[in-house]
């Protein structure tokens, strides 16, 4: 089945049920947690106006080392390493702008990401739940990171960075999701492939 163009989904939760929920009123508190197991319909929203492509680049001074040709999976992974940064630089100015402070990436939360968009992509499918029922938090621990609260935004279809990120903070559910001052740390997967690329950002509060 062929998906929409553009697609997005989210999903927030508490990890520990012990940790009280603020009242939905306070900008510092996250979004009420969504009951588990979640799997979010796939929603087409209307393209992005103004949206222009980001063109990953080496880092600079990047130069392949003796004897170490640039192959085509050091290409992929200097893409993925820009499109990190590129996500992020644009996730933390809408933070600052509504008055939270920045995310910082995480080495666990990158590798969490970056397996389900590869299984999204695999299975040309946009969910929160995987065969077998992994949820984000389960999946965030399974890399390495201990999450008191999780949250992860999904998307498909976006070409890229900027788009993405606009069709998130377009939609109210996704929007709550990055504006949440509570998260400390993000991570972010990118895939491409049919219907793609496959978008994963993870924020979590955590270590």
């Amino acid at each position: 089945m062929k998906l929409p163009i553009a697609t997005v989904t989210a999903i927030a939760l508490a990890v520990l049920p012990t940790v009280t929920v603020g009242s939905p009123s306070t900008p510092a508190d996250p979004p009420a947690p969504s009951p588990l197991p979640y799997l979010a319909p796939l929603r087409p929203l209307p393209p992005v106006p103004g949206a222009k492509p980001v063109h990953p680049r080496p880092p600079r001074g990047h130069r392949p080392g003796p004897g170490r040709p640039h192959t085509a999976r050091g290409s992929r992974t200097v893409r993925v390493a820009s499109v990190r940064v590129h996500t992020l630089k644009s996730v933390n100015d809408r933070r600052r702008a509504a008055g939270c402070p920045p995310v910082r990436l995480r080495r666990a939360l990158n590798r969490a990401a970056q397996r389900h968009s590869a299984s999204m992509a695999r299975q040309h499918r946009l969910s929160h739940s995987e065969p077998g029922g992994s949820s984000p938090a389960r999946r965030m621990r399974a890399a390495g990171y201990h999450p008191r609260y999780a949250a992860e935004n999904l998307a498909s279809g976006h070409t890229t960075t900027r788009e993405a990120v606009d069709a998130w903070m377009h939609s109210p559910r996704h929007r709550d999701v990055i504006l949440t001052c509570r998260y400390a740390h993000a991570g972010v997967g990118m895939a491409a492939g049919e219907g793609g690329p496959w978008w994963t950002l993870l924020l979590g509060n955590g270590h």
